[in-house]
C-alpha cells in the first residue's frame, strides 16, 4: 500500500530530472550555435560550436586586448577585476536567464515539461558588453584618434560607396576599414615609432585633441555609477545594435559572419544594463567601493 505511492513519487522525480536536463541542453544549444563562415570559424574555435571555455578564452582575450589597445584599462588591478568578472560571467548570465524563464508561468510550465522556450529575453553578447563599456571614458580621453577613425569610417562605409557600383563600393569599404584602423593606431601610438614622423606634424589636431582630466573623471563616474551606468551602457548598446547591423556593413564579405545580428531593442538594453550592473557589483565585492551617482 505504501510502496506504490513511494515508487510513483520516485518515478516523478526521475522524470522531472530528465525534463530539466533536456531543457538545460536546449538552453545551451540556443546560446551556442554552430559557426558559419571562415572568419567566424577561426574566432569561435575550429569547426565546432563554441563551448563555455572557448567563449571565456576567445571573448576574454579579444575584449582584454581591445581594452588595453584603446586604453580602457588604467591599472593591473582593473584588469584583474575584469578577469574575475569574466570568470563569473557565464554562470551569472545563465542563472539570470533561467530565473527569468522560471518566473514566467508559461515558460516555467514548458521548462518543467522538458523543453526550453524560444523567446529570446537576454543576449550573452550584449550582457558581456558591460565589462568593456565601463572603461570607455578612459579610452575616449584621447578623443582625437577616435574622431579621425570614425570620420574615415563614416565617409568610406556610408557616404562614398553610394554612387559606386557594388564591386567598387565593397573595395572602398575595405580600404576605409584599413585606413581608419591605421589612422587610429598611428595617431595614438605613432609617437613611439621613431622612423615615422610625429603624428601631430602629420595629423594635427587628430593626434593632439583630448578631453580634460575633469571631463574624463566625470564620464568615468557616470558610466560606473549604479544609478546611471546601466542606463548609459544600455543606450550605447541600442545605438551599436543599429549601426553594426546596417546593410552597408553586413554586405562586406569578411564582416558578414562576425557582426552581431540585430536583436530587439528591449533585449539589447536589458542585457547591456544587467551586464553593467553585474560588473559594478563585482567591483563592489572586490574593492568595497561603489559609485551611486556621479
Amino acid at each position: 500500500m505504501t510502496l506504490k505511492p513511494f515508487h510513483e513519487r520516485l518515478d516523478s522525480l526521475f522524470q522531472l530530472r530528465t525534463n530539466l536536463r533536456a531543457a538545460a541542453i536546449d538552453l545551451f544549444s540556443q546560446e551556442f550555435s554552430y559557426s558559419t563562415g571562415y572568419f567566424a570559424t577561426i574566432l569561435n574555435g575550429c569547426l565546432f560550436a563554441p563551448s563555455l571555455l572557448t567563449f571565456w578564452f576567445v571573448n576574454g582575450l579579444i575584449d582584454f586586448s581591445t581594452a588595453i589597445t584603446i586604453g580602457a584599462v588604467a591599472t593591473p588591478a582593473g584588469l584583474q577585476i575584469r578577469l574575475l568578472a569574466y570568470v563569473l560571467l557565464i554562470p551569472t548570465f545563465f542563472l539570470l536567464r533561467v530565473s527569468i524563464h522560471l518566473l514566467h508561468p508559461a515558460h516555467r510550465t514548458q521548462i518543467l515539461a522538458g523543453s526550453c522556450p524560444n523567446a529570446r529575453l537576454l543576449s550573452l553578447d550584449w550582457f558581456s558588453m558591460g565589462i568593456l563599456a565601463t572603461g570607455l571614458p578612459l579610452a575616449l580621453q584621447d578623443i582625437g584618434p577616435w574622431l579621425g577613425m570614425n570620420i574615415a569610417f563614416l565617409l568610406g562605409l556610408f557616404v562614398l560607396p553610394r554612387p559606386l557600383s557594388a564591386r567598387r563600393g565593397r573595395l572602398v569599404k575595405l580600404i576605409a576599414i584599413v585606413l581608419g584602423v591605421a589612422l587610429f593606431l598611428y595617431a595614438k601610438y605613432g609617437q613611439a615609432i621613431t622612423v615615422l614622423p610625429p603624428p601631430p606634424l602629420v595629423l594635427g589636431p587628430i593626434a593632439t585633441f583630448a578631453l580634460g582630466d575633469g571631463a574624463t573623471e566625470w564620464l568615468l563616474r557616470l558610466v560606473n555609477s549604479l544609478v546611471f551606468g546601466p542606463l548609459v551602457v544600455g543606450t550605447l548598446g541600442v545605438f551599436m545594435n543599429h549601426v553594426l547591423t546596417r546593410p552597408e556593413l553586413t554586405e562586406i564579405p569578411f564582416l558578414r559572419h562576425t557582426l552581431p545580428r540585430r536583436d530587439p531593442d528591449s533585449v539589447v538594453v536589458t542585457s547591456a544594463a544587467l551586464g553593467t550592473m553585474f560588473y559594478l557589483l563585482v567591483v563592489l565585492a572586490a574593492t568595497g567601493h561603489a559609485v551611486l551617482v556621479p
